[in-house]
């Protein structure tokens, strides 16, 4: 089970860097919010359409409205979606993908520290450690030398 963590975890790397680096492209063209917009309406497109041949989606319609306060948390992920294709489409098209990346793993890695030294969102609590803390370092001396070589 491990392994297909592991292994969704590289694929999500892929598609990451892949869709920020077309959304660059296309942002450079026709500007961020179309390039930001288009896509969006297209996954809700494709997913109401694979939902719609899928029963299970009535049942988990129903556990939403057990637990309403949960649409506010994911009202909350779609604004969190939307700036992660505005900010990740604008530092492409500003600084390029390797310098873009390298500063969103290293931001991905410090709030997630975050998140788990302190539980939050129902995590479990990892407290924060040197060795952790010295991996942070570490990732931001390579984001330096990699701005470095710009």
């Amino acid at each position: 089970m491990l392994y297909y963590g592991i292994i969704l975890a590289l694929v999500a790397g892929v598609f990451i860097t892949v869709q920020g680096s077309i959304n660059s492209m296309v942002g450079s063209a026709m500007g961020v919010f179309g390039t930001v917009i288009i896509p969006v309406w297209f996954q809700a497109v494709i997913l109401t359409l694979l939902l719609f041949f899928n029963g299970a989606f009535m049942t988990q319609i129903s556990a939403f409205k057990e637990k309403g306060s949960m649409i506010l948390w994911l009202l909350m992920t779609a604004l969190l979606g939307m700036g992660i294709m505005i900010s990740i489409t604008l530092s492409f098209m500003k600084i390029g993908p390797l310098l873009a990346l390298s500063l969103i793993v290293f931001s991905q890695l410090a709030i997630s520290m975050i998140i788990e030294h302190y539980g939050f969102f129902g995590t479990s609590v990892v407290p924060m450690s040197l060795a952790r803390l010295g991996g942070l370092v570490t990732i931001l001396i390579g984001v330096f030398l990699f701005s470095k070589t710009r």
